[in-house]
Formats: C-alpha cells, sequence, structure tokens
C-alpha cells in the first residue's frame, strides 16, 4: 500500500467541528439551547449584576446623572441597529431572490443532486422532508462502511486494516447517533442540522483515499466499487450539510432581524422615558429598594437588542467554525487521533 508521508509535528487547528465533545452546559449555549431563552438569561444576569453593583454602593440609585448618561448612550448605540437589520434583511433576500434563469438553474441542479442521492441509496425517490432527506445519505455511508469491512475482513496488510478499523469505528456508530437523532428532527428548528454536527466527512473521506492507495492485487473484489461508492455518499453527505447550514442560517438571520426589531422598540421607548422622567421619579420618594428594581429594570432593557444579537450571533458563528472544514481538506488535529466513538 502506498502511504503518504505526514509531518509528525501537526498542531491543534482553531477550526475545530467536535461539538459532542464539549461539555453539555457550553453546547446548550452555543448551539442547542434556545436563543430567546438564552437572551433572556443574559438580561437577568444583567438585572442580577445591577442590583448587586446597587448593594454594594457602585451605582447611584438616588442620582439621576449615572443612569441618565448611560440609558442615553445606549439609546443612541441601539438606533444603528435599524442599518443592522435592514443589511440582514438585504443579505438573506440577495440569496432568494433572481432571474428566472437563474432560479431555473438552481433548481436543475437541485433536481440532478437528488438524482445523485437516488442514485447512490438505491431509491426511487429521494425524501422530500430535509431531515430525512440526510438521515437516508447517514445510512447509506453506514451500510457501505459495513460492506467494506465484511468484504476486507481477510486483507493480509496490516496497515490497511487499521485504517480501515477506524474508518468503520467512526462511522457506524456516528451514523447510528446522527440518524436515530434525525429521526424525529423538524427541520426549521436547529435540531436536524445539529445532529450532523458530529459526522466529520472530510475525515472520512481522508481515510478513504488511504485505503483506495492500496494495491489493486491486495484488494478484493468489489472493494474497490465499495470505496467509490462510499467516497461518493461522503462527499453528497457534505454538501447536503453545507447546503442545509446555508437554508438554516438564511433562517436564523432573518428572524434575527425581526427580534431585534421587536427588542429596540422597548429599548428606544423604555430608555428615552426614562432620561425624561428620572428625576421626577426621584422627587415622588419611592424609596431605594423600588428605584433599585427601577434601575435594574432599565438597564436590562436598554441592553435587550444587544442581548438577542449576542444569543443568535453566538449559534451562527458557532455553526460557522464547527463546520468549516469542507471537502477533504482536514485543518483538524483529529487525523492523528486514533480514539474509535463509544
Amino acid at each position: 500500500m502506498t502511504e503518504a508521508s505526514e509531518p509528525d509535528n501537526r498542531q491543534s487547528s482553531d477550526m475545530v467541528s467536535e461539538p459532542a465533545e464539549r461539555s453539555q452546559l457550553l453546547r446548550w449555549i452555543l448551539l442547542d439551547g434556545n436563543r430567546l431563552v438564552l437572551a433572556g438569561l443574559i438580561s437577568g444576569g444583567i438585572f442580577l449584576a445591577s442590583v448587586t453593583l446597587v448593594q454594594l454602593g457602585l451605582i447611584p440609585v438616588l442620582k439621576s446623572g449615572p443612569l441618565t448618561s448611560l440609558t442615553a448612550g445606549l439609546v443612541g448605540g441601539t438606533l444603528p441597529f435599524i442599518t443592522i437589520v435592514l443589511a440582514i434583511n438585504q443579505l438573506v433576500l440577495s440569496q432568494e431572490l433572481g432571474w428566472v434563469g437563474t432560479l431555473r438553474d438552481r433548481m436543475e441542479e437541485m433536481q440532478k443532486f437528488r438524482r445523485d442521492v437516488e442514485r447512490l441509496t438505491n431509491t426511487q425517490v429521494s425524501p422530500a422532508a430535509p431531515s430525512e432527506f440526510l438521515r437516508a445519505i447517514v445510512r447509506q455511508s453506514e451500510s457501505l462502511a459495513r460492506r467494506l469491512g465484511e468484504r476486507c475482513e481477510d486483507v493480509p496488510d496490516q496497515k490497511f486494516q487499521d485504517d480501515l478499523a477506524e474508518l468503520t469505528g467512526m462511522i457506524e456508530p456516528r451514523s447510528v447517533r446522527v440518524a436515530k437523532a434525525l429521526e424525529h428532527a423538524e427541520f426549521g428548528t436547529f435540531s436536524a442540522l445539529s445532529a450532523s454536527l458530529d459526522y466529520n466527512t472530510g475525515q472520512y473521506l481522508y481515510l478513504v483515499r488511504h485505503l483506495q492507495a492500496t494495491p489493486d492485487d491486495l484488494l478484493p473484489p468489489g472493494a474497490e466499487e465499495i470505496l467509490e461508492e462510499l467516497a461518493e455518499v461522503l462527499a453528497l453527505l457534505d454538501v447536503t450539510r453545507q447546503y442545509f447550514k446555508t437554508l438554516y442560517t438564511q433562517h436564523e438571520l432573518a428572524i434575527l432581524s425581526r427580534f431585534l426589531l421587536y427588542a429596540g422598540l422597548p429599548a428606544l421607548l423604555g430608555g428615552g422615558f426614562v432620561v425624561l422622567s428620572y428625576d421626577t421619579i426621584l422627587q415622588l420618594n419611592p424609596g431605594r429598594t423600588v428605584m433599585t428594581i427601577f434601575l435594574a429594570g432599565t438597564v436590562s432593557i436598554v441592553f435587550l437588542p444587544f442581548s438577542v444579537l449576542l444569543a443568535y450571533t453566538l449559534r451562527i458563528a458557532t455553526l460557522a467554525s464547527f463546520t468549516a472544514d469542507f471537502g477533504p481538506f482536514v485543518p483538524l488535529d483529529t487525523l492523528t487521533d486514533r480514539r474509535a466513538d463509544e
């Protein structure tokens, strides 16, 4: 077998797509958690932090100057969110609008892609639901990996057997896990795309190419055809996941722009009201406790657009990071990892 020369001093890359190995809390914050719930938790944290700072005497609650200055600055900073919303909507619409010829070419490419998937998955009509479509490809990759292991179990080359064991040891258990997660996933929510993030197709393609470099006289009959078909299925799986990521990102950006408008209106109105009336409210002597709650609530409200933006941007940026390794190039230190999935 032809062995590729590889450097021994590989370094870890920042482009790490192993979200399943991170803590459940961190994954919930970055990916799986409801974005509105996360935005609410951020706002709640701001509220509690404000109350704590008032109790420690770091924020003067009975003076209007600090709060009105902060609120006026944040209200002024909220106005550019209108520009952000317009930019997001323009980005989303630029991917959806087009002339007849462009839209027709796009539709023909999609139909051709579906026919390729139907040929490789041995189905007459591929599923219409995106999650079921992705699940069919994942199950086919599992089937091919299992067939390859059965067909090549007697190959005498030890390096081939090591690479084969690594490939099947990763594809089969992950395929089962991903297919199970996709079974009840609803597209439009993050669950369908989240389930596929743990499938490192670039790494699998890399191992398949190593196996394809084995001399033909060592491979049993039919093994080369299985390897070629597996490489095709993995490539289609990667394209499918990237396409669904594109659709989901457009959907997420559209929701983000809408909720920025929803959060921006109370922030502008509430902040403006506080700037104009805080001195008058102080003259009513409502008490320190009431003013502490009022101050903390005001700060939370004027920060609300930023909380929403942070919650949604965290997921979009993390998703882009976890799926940055597109195709056969794998900028990950996992190439030297010989760990099998449990």
